[in-house]
């Protein structure tokens, strides 16, 4: 049997077996970012008016968001013979917490720092028409027509609850994002206003006098303000539904398990790091 030289030996394996050890040593699976995203923004839609919101992720599973809302809606309607000529205005800055509870399903409690949605409107009577306040008929007057304004106003403040799938901010590395919002503002009973001005006048349209003259007049317009006061109260809370599409800025860092950071003298640690199971759940 032919006996190879040490020599041989030791050459053959420097030259075969090292190098491919090298090449397996050099595989590394797909880096796994460690960190939170930063910063988000989107655009909302919905029953609060068209708004912006921006975020940051407070821990793995919170977000904290803020965000303001506007809409102008104008609209007219009649009741009871007086034709109200109204603007919805929605105004509001709104702050949040998504508390996750499993997967993009979250829990959003949060209130609004400033509410200023309102209605306003231009009231009028045609003259020579009759109208109806607080159950009273009156008449309007043809050459002094009833006008005036009325206004529905909020609290300043309010609390704010939800639920809600998707996530702003999310933890995927994805940078693009659709969310929506099931919740309920508690903003309180509306308080109506109303104040007219002009003349009413007797059944034939003669006699006719200033409305707030009128006897019976003031009383009636109260009555009518409380009516519509009532009718409004339901609306003491009042339904949130939106849509956000968002964008969030992901970190750039990362770690790939089997290579550790790199130490004081640039020299990189060999401890194998694998992803933990919080950041290995994407939400």
């Amino acid at each position: 049997m032919r006996r190879f030289p040490l020599g041989t030996i030791l050459i053959v394996l420097t030259t075969v077996v090292l190098p491919t050890s090298r090449a397996f040593g050099q595989f590394r699976p797909r880096p796994v970012s460690n960190e939170l995203p930063h910063f988000g923004v989107g655009v909302k839609l919905g029953t609060l008016g068209v708004g912006v919101q921006v975020g940051t992720a407070l821990t793995a599973r919170v977000n904290l968001r803020g965000g303001a809302n506007f809409l102008t809606y104008n609209d007219s309607v009649t009741e009871d013979g007086v034709t109200y000529n109204g603007t919805l205005r929605l105004r509001s800055v709104e702050a949040k917490l998504d508390l996750f509870v499993a997967g993009g399903f979250r829990v959003t409690p949060g209130f609004l720092l400033y509410n200023d949605n309102s209605v306003s409107a231009i009231v009028a009577v045609p003259g020579g028409q009759s109208f109806t306040l607080g159950g009273t008929r009156y008449f309007s007057s043809a050459a002094n027509p009833i006008t005036g304004t009325a206004a529905i106003t909020l609290n300043r403040t309010a609390p704010t609850l939800g639920i809600g799938f998707g996530n702003l901010l999310p933890r995927s590395g994805r940078h693009f994002s659709v969310s929506t919002d099931l919740g309920v503002v508690f903003q309180g009973s509306p308080q109506f206003a109303l104040g007219l001005a002009g003349s009413t006048c007797a059944p034939n349209f003669t006699g006719c006098v200033p409305i707030n003259t009128f006897p019976g007049a003031t009383a009636s317009i109260q009555s009518e303000q409380q009516k519509i006061s009532d009718d409004l109260k339901p609306f003491k809370y009042y339904p949130e539904l939106s849509v956000t599409f968002g964008w969030s800025q992901t970190s750039s860092r990362s770690s790939a398990p089997g290579r550790g950071p790199r130490s004081f003298f640039g020299r990189a640690s060999t401890k194998l790091s694998w992803p933990s199971s919080s950041t290995a759940e994407r939400i």
